[in-house]
């Protein structure tokens, strides 16, 4: 045996039986991790041809129930980015606690608000005038990474078609039933970041998760926040609707239609390729983006100065080729992700 360091250990295998390899670990790497003689642990092959050794429930924060101490001059804000953290670090119980004093009704509606609007699967579960507990109840078994993601990116693509019609028509109600989409999406975010931390600590959740290795929750997490900013965009434009001075004229409504409807296209497409890992596929669409991007900027480049909406057009096609320089980040992961299947070894 050769030892490193605390955290590596190197060791050589031995042969029992004459089919059976055995290594020993070191005694104090057991009784860390509370293990046992007759213990169970499970072994996993990895890609990198490494092996990972592992005991089920090894992160387990349902033991852990962390405090957030708050007092009545913290700010919602903070409280709302405390509680989002420990959320996003994997806890399962969440304590929100004040040193003797009651809970401000500001605070107490803010954390209220948060879990029923933000948080997927959180409940609270017990709620006093001067301690609030929260639980995450669902379990990625029960909402799959690919099911949220699928979730998330549909809603996206029907925010920007939807927008447009709202923009075509100047339709207001329909412009904020659209913004609020984008709380839908900003749910399916949190909840899919919260699980690519849990992915980086235990492997199980990895291979629940469907990735292949630790490296792939880094770009997974690319996407993710590109998608939710793509929906902020069919969002922003929305926004922008209350502001036109009267209606666009035709001419200027389909060139936009038109942009819009291709961006969204290749950010569909370049989803699939994520799911299919399909290397070719986002080589292709890569090339595509940046004849978007210019077909954008000559619509920009030929809007007349005398129209009244000349600025808020202007703000909107920024928003449209926003949708594909984001989908060029995401391609740009499944490309990276996928090399190894177009290059010789």
């Amino acid at each position: 045996m050769q030892k490193t360091n605390d955290g590596k250990q190197t060791r050589r295998l031995q042969i029992v039986g004459g089919s059976t390899y055995v290594v020993s670990l070191p005694k104090n790497w057991i009784t860390e991790m509370k293990l046992k003689p007759n213990s169970v642990v499970s072994l996993v092959k990895n890609p990198n041809n490494s092996i990972t050794i592992y005991q089920e429930d090894s992160i387990n924060k349902e033991d852990s129930n962390p405090v957030v101490f708050i007092g009545k001059d913290d700010s919602v804000e903070s409280i709302r980015r405390k509680i989002i953290a420990m959320y996003l670090s994997g806890y399962n119980i969440i304590q929100i606690k004040t040193r003797g004093i009651k809970i401000p009704i500001k605070h107490s509606k803010v954390i209220t608000e948060l879990v029923r609007n933000t948080l997927i699967g959180t409940e609270i579960i017990e709620s006093s005038s001067e301690k609030i507990t929260l639980q995450v109840l669902t379990r990625l078994s029960q909402l799959s990474f690919g099911i949220a993601l699928n979730r998330m990116y549909d809603t996206t693509s029907n925010m920007h078609r939807e927008v447009m019609e709202a923009l075509k028509n100047q339709d207001l109600e329909y412009a904020q039933e659209i913004i609020k989409m984008d709380d839908e999406v900003d749910r399916f975010s949190l909840y899919m970041r919260r699980n690519l931390n849990l992915a980086l600590q235990d492997v199980q959740v990895l291979y629940d998760s469907g990735l292949e290795n630790p490296a792939e929750c880094l770009g997974h997490r690319t996407v993710v926040k590109c998608v939710e900013r793509i929906a902020d965009h069919a969002a922003l434009i929305a926004k922008k609707i209350k502001f036109l001075d009267g209606p666009l004229n035709t001419k200027t409504l389909k060139e936009i239609s038109e942009a819009s409807e291709e961006s969204v296209k290749v950010f569909e497409e370049s989803i699939q390729t994520l799911i299919k890992r399909d290397y070719e596929k986002a080589e292709n669409i890569a090339s595509n983006i940046q004849n978007i991007i210019e077909k954008e900027k000559k619509i920009m480049k030929n809007l007349s100065d005398s129209d009244p909406n000349n600025a808020i057009t202007k703000l909107i096609l920024e928003d449209i080729r926003r949708i594909a320089e984001y989908t060029r980040d995401i391609v740009e992961v499944v490309i990276d992700e996928n090399i190894n299947s177009v290059i010789s070894k």
